[in-house]
């Protein structure tokens, strides 16, 4: 299945291929068996809640820490991305993490960039803030969206805000996206998911041109009412939902609702590896969930295009993709 993947971590989606590949550039030791390494990279079965499931990153960030690595994960992600069936993606990180052996945030978004232009299929990068890092360091990030931004795909689009989203609110980070506002950078921002539907809110009152997750809107009408007057696209990841707790099951998740009330809604993977999915296998277990079989052609390209429509793609791919989905 074709698909298109808004709202996915790079350092969530590295294969265990790629993980060894890394490990020795890196010098970082790895369990021999591949279902070892799985348990380290991939969330548990019991996991309780975001915090957790964000732990699962701890490993792969490590593996991303010279030019070299960080080069090579990202041109590896495009390759596991086009075998798969994506048509489209637009793949985030937050470069500060990957700064412990010497580089510089400037040389890190350079380093994903470079393999990311090796990609057989279009793809663009978004800078992710940290909710747990200091003013300076999201500044910089915030600074380097609007240095390698462009027209041109395969360039850095836009900034995000991710981590922990209960323990640090949106409202703590007023400085970093005054900073996007003033330079006329594009950013999307993680919200409705740890938190209820007062994140949701905030975030859309902050700017942001879309929200990752904000499965949790549908429990405020005022939540719904602020996404629908901004017309404000949601980036929904149904199995990370399940994982972090958020449902207990994919029949939980208010898909339906959300759609009944008008809201536009793409379907991504968030993290391929971490979630043990991609954005294809999500769409399969919407569809197949939520929608009857005769009706699903149709939504599935509905969802196509609500995810072309709310890309930072640039109009000649636009053009192009639109034409492809048209026909599918």
């Amino acid at each position: 299945m074709n698909y298109i993947d808004l709202h996915l971590h790079l350092d969530g989606s590295i294969s265990l291929k790629t993980a060894r590949q890394l490990a020795e550039i890196e010098k970082v030791e790895l369990p021999q068996s591949d279902e070892e390494l799985l348990n380290l990279m991939q969330c548990p079965k019991d996991c309780r809640d975001l915090n957790e499931y964000l732990k699962c990153f701890e490993l792969p960030v490590s593996l991303m820490q010279s030019k070299e690595s960080l080069e090579i994960a990202a041109h590896n992600l495009c390759a596991d991305l086009a075998e798969t069936g994506c048509i489209y993606a637009e793949i985030r990180f937050a470069p500060q993490l990957h700064c412990r052996k010497g580089l510089n945030q400037k040389q890190v978004v350079q380093s994903v960039l470079k393999g990311l232009k090796k990609s057989s299929i279009p793809v663009n990068l978004i800078l992710c803030c940290m909710r747990g890092s200091c003013h300076k360091e999201n500044k910089e990030t915030i600074q380097l969206v609007k240095k390698f931004q462009s027209r041109k795909d395969y360039s850095v689009v836009a900034a995000d805000l991710a981590g922990a989203e209960a323990l640090f609110p949106n409202e703590n980070f007023l400085q970093e996206f005054g900073l996007a506002q003033k330079l006329g950078i594009n950013y999307v921002i993680h919200a409705g998911e740890a938190s209820g539907p007062e994140s949701v809110i905030s975030a859309a009152w902050m700017g942001a041109y879309r929200i990752g997750h904000g499965v949790r809107s549908i429990e405020n009408q005022d939540a719904v009412n602020t996404l629908l007057e901004k017309d404000i696209t949601l980036e929904i990841c149904p199995t990370s939902n399940l994982q972090t707790k958020i449902f207990n099951s994919i029949e939980e998740i208010p898909i339906p609702q959300l759609l009944q009330a008008g809201i536009e809604l793409t379907i991504n993977s968030d993290n391929m590896t971490v979630s043990g999915t991609n954005a294809g296998l999500e769409m399969e277990k919407v569809l197949n969930t939520f929608v009857e079989p005769e009706h699903r052609h149709e939504v599935y390209k509905g969802f196509l295009f609500n995810a072309l429509e709310s890309s930072f793609c640039s109009n000649k791919l636009f053009n192009k993709l639109s034409e492809q989905i048209q026909n599918m």
